[in-house]
């Protein structure tokens, strides 16, 4: 059969009508083009028969594809089925192939799409502020060393490399933190097909920011007074101010502070439900509240703007003008009693500094709900008393065996010590 019978004049010449038409160009080779209604498309295509069927293998359009370049697929798919190769399989499997191998290279992460991925799927479903504290360190303390490489390739060298770079800032505790961030989106990372292997595995917390001891800062009834001045000399603002005497009074966690909403005080019974979804055990807790503790919720409605006791100032407001229902961040009252605390000022920052260091040292809100406990103890309350006070979580066998809630001990416990309280702020400021 003659072949090359077309040109490039005869394609070109090509107009599409109301329906399909074939010319062929000989040796298999054919011209389709496609009815106007259809786009007018003008195909090649080789047509063959192999192992007693016909087929047809796509040898480009025209004008993309050239009238020589079209015969030249169709001369390569002709030497295939001269061996009995079909060229329509062959394309096929080609084309799966490739698409497997961009899939592949899709999901070949960067650590940014490890940690993303980790957010995803576990930092949001299992941390109650969805992943923010750890993506905060990722961006800050990860991001910029190793986060555009591939995961697959992260070794230990890049490991300590990020943990050298927080010792150098002097930040060792902070060090080993990330360390163990690390290890947990690794770890993910591994279960997920991400990576082959947990770089961090040869590096441990002694390796990193070193061994650390439990911190045991609690204030004495000295210091308690000594605070009771200094706050109110702070500049602080006055709800910023009770709720830290709140926190001493009822032992709760900064977070529990900021998530209470007025719905879970009741001040007729004189009692403060805090949420499962609120505690950081999960479990849900009651607080009987003393003389004391009402005084600085008295103190804190004088400024109820929302739902929540301590409500977000710096909020952006709806599209309707209105002001989200939202609580002030845990952040804002640990970074305000700080930075009353450092000597020197961070910029955009108040300038007070010092007026809340304490003759026995640097403080934090966390030991307030220390030195409760403490105190509560030097008062005669019972530890299991006490450790109710907290809402801690019995251990081992006795978690099994006692679960009284000591309801009656645990109010006799809270209005004692709030008798305290305000005996040690009633006497003359230091």
């Amino acid at each position: 059969m003659a072949e090359n019978k077309l040109t490039d004049k005869t394609l070109r010449a090509f107009k599409p009508s109301d329906r399909e038409q074939l010319v062929g160009d000989g040796g298999g080779l054919w011209v389709r083009i496609l009815p106007s209604a259809k786009g007018g498309t003008v195909n090649f295509y080789y047509r063959f028969q192999i192992d007693g069927k016909e087929r047809r293998y796509n040898c480009g359009s025209y004008p993309e594809t050239s009238l020589a370049d079209a015969r030249r697929n169709r001369n390569t798919a002709r030497e295939l089925v001269g061996k009995g190769i079909d060229p329509v399989d062959q394309a096929t499997e080609a084309k799966a192939a490739t698409e497997a191998a961009l899939a592949a290279q899709r999901l070949e992460k960067t650590v940014d799409g490890l940690f993303e991925d980790w957010a995803r799927v576990y930092l949001s479903a299992h941390h109650k502020d969805g992943g923010d504290f750890a993506r905060a360190a990722y961006v800050l303390d990860v991001k910029q060393t190793i986060g555009t490489m591939r995961a697959r390739d992260v070794r230990l060298p890049h490991i300590i490399r990020v943990i050298d770079g927080l010792l150098d800032r002097g930040v060792r505790r902070k060090a080993n933190m990330v360390l163990s961030l690390l290890r947990q989106m690794f770890r993910h990372g591994l279960g997920r097909g991400i990576v082959d292997t947990d770089p961090t595995l040869g590096i441990s917390k002694k390796q990193a920011g070193g061994k650390e001891t439990p911190v045991e800062r609690n204030l004495n009834d000295s210091e308690i007074q000594e605070l009771n001045g200094k706050l109110n000399r702070s500049g602080l603002h006055p709800k910023m101010l009770a709720a830290l005497r709140l926190i001493l009074a009822t032992g709760a966690r900064v977070g529990e502070i900021t998530q209470a909403r007025w719905a879970d005080i009741d001040l007729t019974k004189k009692v403060w439900h805090i949420p499962a979804e609120h505690s950081k055990n999960g479990r849900a807790h009651l607080i009987q509240l003393s003389a004391f503790a009402i005084e600085q919720l008295t103190s804190l409605s004088e400024y109820r703007s929302n739902s929540y006791l301590l409500a977000a100032t710096r909020v952006r407001l709806t599209p309707a003008g209105e002001r989200p229902d939202a609580p002030m961040s845990g952040k804002t009252i640990s970074k305000a009693v700080h930075d009353r605390i450092r000597n020197v000022p961070l910029r955009g920052r108040t300038q007070s500094t010092g007026v809340l260091m304490l003759s026995g040292g640097e403080w934090s809100p966390h030991d307030l709900r220390r030195t409760m406990a403490s105190r509560m103890g030097d008062l005669g309350v019972a530890p299991h008393v006490i450790e109710r006070c907290l809402n801690h979580i019995q251990q081992g066998i006795v978690a099994v065996y006692q679960r009284q809630e000591y309801l009656v001990e645990r109010k006799a416990a809270f209005e004692l010590w709030g008798q305290k309280l305000e005996q040690l702020t009633s006497s003359v400021e230091r």
